[in-house]
């Protein structure tokens, strides 16, 4: 953390301070609230390997218990806790006995207990390890109990004061997800945290008490009004006697809520408008990065629209320490420029609504560590469609970083950026349409049945197409390095990644039981095609069974 920065927050708590309320003889009452949500999904991919034969079909169950407990003294403050329980583990006794992992029972026939195994990307038993065909799925031992947020609030007469490791973003913002039941399609699977310290207070209420005077009664709705917000995160804090390593995040935010209003003669609701400005720094790789990220929703008559966007600017030679060491250059102090939007159009007819979502991600086609850098990446759980982007290019290019990561383990690399070109299902380097249509069959208070249908177009955002920024790094030959670009599956970028057919079926009971039936049909475009021109057409379905109490 820099002086100016320590010496605001030193500020800001000396204020909070002064400011705090001191409470009553009788305090307030205390409750205790716990809910739980526990899921279950049978997933099946024929091929996931659309240009090889080593991985084909892949069928899998696993499961994930998240538990969610505050406890509050009204008007005071409240702790936060929430724990993911087997998040990911796999159904059954698996591994292989006496390593890692280590089934509980050595003969499969007898075993009478399921272990805690999940799979990663892993290296093929006897295969060359610098080819990316030698990867596929692997199993490791999991970590049973998952701490995703743990904090501490206070009611302040001015506003709120939190404390501790919180949720990076609430809802399912283009930059971080909170991992909540938001998404249409789909699962959330990750929870974007950060340990933080943040002050948000209502700054609307100024304007009301000096408009009212003495007739004043404070609002502490959080439905409607103006709010203001500041926080600082610690992000990384590296050796704890050195300060240079530090990387913190600060910023702040400024949002308009309003729950209904009558405009133009129009009945609007659900009005919401978001801006924030997030500053990253850091002294060891000399980092100075800006992001901008953006909300703003609305709903008129049957209406809604949903837009949200990013622009992420700055300097880092963070990310070039690690590309530098794999292509043997040297690193430079390189610019980060990206920007990404998302626009939701509802038109609810009856019980059809009508959706047209289109989504936008830069890319970057010169991973070169002397080139800018202009990518984008969506939050990893701001899921678009079911298939294209969660799972084959999140398991290709979790296989060439493998390879990468292989490269640079025998050398003294100062980062390891290649981590973040596995896409982990997020949408980067994109431009997609996404026309869908849901139908609502049964809406009573017992039962909720609804289909849900969609068709996604995809292309590279990039002029160079989908390049993978490892197999060009390693093929470069020091010339141009658009003759040295493949995409992640060996081939040329391409221009287009495919159409993907979706499909959902689902059903509620009492809103505490949700199953659900997913499909999703890939035809592959050029950019999803390997050496030789090829790439098999994909299917997928989840079963997906989710209790909620």
């Amino acid at each position: 953390m820099r002086k100016q920065e320590r010496s605001i927050l030193c500020a800001l708590l000396i204020f909070l301070l002064w400011a705090s309320p001191t409470l009553a003889e009788e305090p307030p009452p205390r409750t205790f609230e716990l809910d739980a949500e526990y899921r279950v999904r049978n997933m099946h991919l024929r091929p996931w390997e659309l240009s090889g034969t080593e991985i084909g079909s892949a069928t899998w169950t696993q499961q994930r218990l998240r538990v969610d407990a505050i406890t509050r003294q009204e008007g005071v403050g409240a702790i936060i806790l929430q724990l993911d329980i087997l998040d990911g583990v796999i159904f059954g006794d698996n591994g292989a006995f006496g390593k890692d992992p280590s089934s509980i029972s050595g003969v499969s026939l007898a075993a009478k207990r399921p272990n805690n195994s999940v799979w990663e990307m892993g290296l093929i038993p006897g295969k060359d390890p610098l080819d990316p065909d030698s990867y596929g799925p692997s199993l490791k031992a999991a970590e049973p109990i998952h701490v995703n947020h743990a904090y501490g609030e206070i009611l302040l007469p001015i506003g709120v004061l939190k404390v501790g490791r919180q949720p990076l973003a609430d809802g399912d913002q283009i930059s971080a997800h909170d991992g909540g039941r938001q998404n249409r399609w789909g699962v959330s699977s990750y929870s974007d945290t950060a340990d933080r310290i943040l002050f948000g207070t209502k700054i609307s209420e100024i304007y009301r008490a000096l408009r009212d005077g003495k007739d004043y009664v404070p609002d502490r709705s959080l439905d409607n009004g103006v709010f203001w917000g500041v926080f600082y995160d610690w992000m990384n804090q590296g050796s704890i006697f050195k300060l240079k390593d530090d990387l913190g995040q600060s910023g702040g935010a400024l949002m308009f809520k309003q729950a209904e209003a009558d405009w133009f003669g129009w009945d609007w609701s659900e009005l919401l408008v978001f801006l924030r400005a997030v500053h990253l720094q850091n002294d060891q790789f000399e980092s100075d990065v800006w992001a901008f990220p953006c909300r703003a929703e609305a709903s008129v008559n049957n209406w809604k629209l949903t837009l949200q966007g990013g622009y992420i600017y700055g300097h880092s030679r963070e990310i070039s320490e690690g590309f530098a060491a794999l292509a043997s250059s040297e690193p430079t102090r390189q610019k980060i420029q990206g920007m990404g939007a998302q626009a939701i159009l509802d038109w609810k007819i009856g019980p059809a609504t009508l959706t047209m979502e289109a989504d936008y991600a830069t890319g970057d086609d010169d991973p070169r560590s002397q080139t800018p850098i202009t990518s984008f990446t969506f939050a990893r759980d701001l899921n678009v469609g079911l298939l294209l982007f969660e799972h084959i290019l999140a398991f290709e290019s979790a296989r060439s970083v493998a390879v990468g990561i292989e490269n640079l383990s025998s050398l003294d690399a100062a980062s390891f950026p290649l981590t973040e070109a596995q896409t982990d299902g997020r949408f980067t380097n994109a431009i997609a349409l996404f026309p869908q249509l849901k139908l609502d069959w049964v809406d009573t208070h017992e039962h909720q049945f609804h289909t849900r249908f969609g068709v996604l177009f995809a292309w590279p955002e990039a002029d160079g197409g989908a390049v993978d920024p490892i197999r060009t790094i390693l093929a470069d030959d020091g010339l141009e390095i658009s003759d040295d670009a493949k995409n992640f599956h060996g081939g040329d970028p391409g221009d287009y990644y495919g159409t993907e057919y979706d499909i959902q079926l689902q059903w509620t009971f009492r809103d505490r039981f949700i199953w659900s039936l997913e499909g999703a049909f890939l035809v592959p475009g050029s950019s999803l095609e390997d050496e030789h021109f090829q790439a098999t057409p994909s299917f997928m379905m989840e079963n997906r069974f989710l209790f909620l109490f």
